[in-house]
């Protein structure tokens, strides 16, 4: 064996003893960011809202497989495969259901479901899930603000990429414009039948959209101003391109939006501006959150719409 063979066979094993602290530690790090990712994504009850969210990527090596050099993206956690639709009660700690559970509706064009409180005092809730979850996601958080009021829980039409939505979505900020109308106008249709069938009071009506939801409802109050007396539009922006005519006049309108919220926070004093602009009166809250939903949020809600609902009896 020559020296010149023997040095490079011994530089080889010097490098190889280095490398192995620093993959020891970058597979413990990996453990430990990806776990805390997924804790994050799965307080998420909005796993797909209208402006998407880029993961940070991630070089973590994969145990008992070659290490690529090619950094991979945590995938989101997919809320209808995890059972998410439970996810926002265990944000908001303390369950307080209707006492009768809603069995599932199909004769109106959409989907939905009726929650009859125990003592009904007159008013009525109707729910607008956010993307990728259905009719019975906002239940929970409406039986704690308005435990006495009738829930109609309503699901979205339109399904993309397997997720339940209120319209289509071209990229993540650009919307079909055809298509929010059209279901816009379907809504609105729906709530005219339901309204008789149910004998609702609009006048005694709040509609508490969450994301995709929120802004199908704000798209509703600006093709069809005379159903829509009081609304609370959580994580919302406006989807809705060109100039409208409505009068909002007679609306009262709550925005929350989460301070820590990049996907929606930016484009709230838009949502606020437009609304304003036609003259609904709006309150804008922004609070300690993220997209997700929790405990402040029910707190803001309950508080404005104790005093809302007080006005409207006036």
């Amino acid at each position: 064996m020559g020296k010149p063979y023997l040095y490079a066979l011994i530089a080889g094993l010097s490098l190889f003893a280095a490398a192995q602290p620093a993959f020891a530690r970058n597979t413990a790090d990996c453990d430990k960011l990806q776990s805390g990712k997924a804790e994050v994504l799965s307080a998420n009850v909005d796993p797909q809202p209208d402006v998407d969210k880029n993961d940070a990527a991630d070089a973590c090596p994969i145990k008992g497989k070659v290490v690529s050099q090619v950094p991979e993206k945590l995938k989101p956690i997919n809320i209808l495969a995890t059972g998410g639709t439970g996810i926002l009660k265990k944000a908001v700690k303390g369950e307080i259901l209707p006492q009768s559970e809603g069995a599932l509706q199909e004769d109106l064009s959409f989907k939905y479901r009726l929650y009859r409180p125990e003592t009904p005092n007159g008013d009525t809730v109707v729910l607008l899930h956010g993307s990728g979850q259905d009719e019975t996601s906002l239940v929970s958080f409406a039986s704690k603000i308005a435990p006495d009021a009738l829930l109609v829980a309503v699901r979205g039409r339109v399904v993309q990429d397997g997720s339940n939505r209120w319209y289509r979505r071209l990229t993540p900020v650009s919307f079909d414009q055809k298509d929010i109308r059209s279901e816009a106008k379907a809504f609105a249709d729906f709530l005219k039948q339901a309204t008789v069938k149910y004998k609702i009071d609009l006048s005694r009506t709040t509609f508490l959209g969450y994301s995709n939801g929120a802004n199908l409802v704000n798209s509703v109050m600006m093709l069809y101003p005379d159903l829509v007396k009081q609304a609370v539009l959580l994580r919302s922006m406006p989807v809705l391109t060109g100039s409208l005519d409505a009068n909002l006049g007679d609306a009262r309108v709550l925005t929350v939006s989460g301070a820590s919220d990049q996907l929606y926070a930016p484009y709230a004093p838009a949502l606020e501006d437009m609304l304003r602009s036609h003259g609904a009166r709006v309150e804008a809250r922004s609070i300690k959150s993220d997209h997700g939903l929790g405990k402040d949020d029910v707190r803001v809600v309950s508080e404005w719409l104790s005093g809302a609902t007080a006005q409207l009896k006036k």
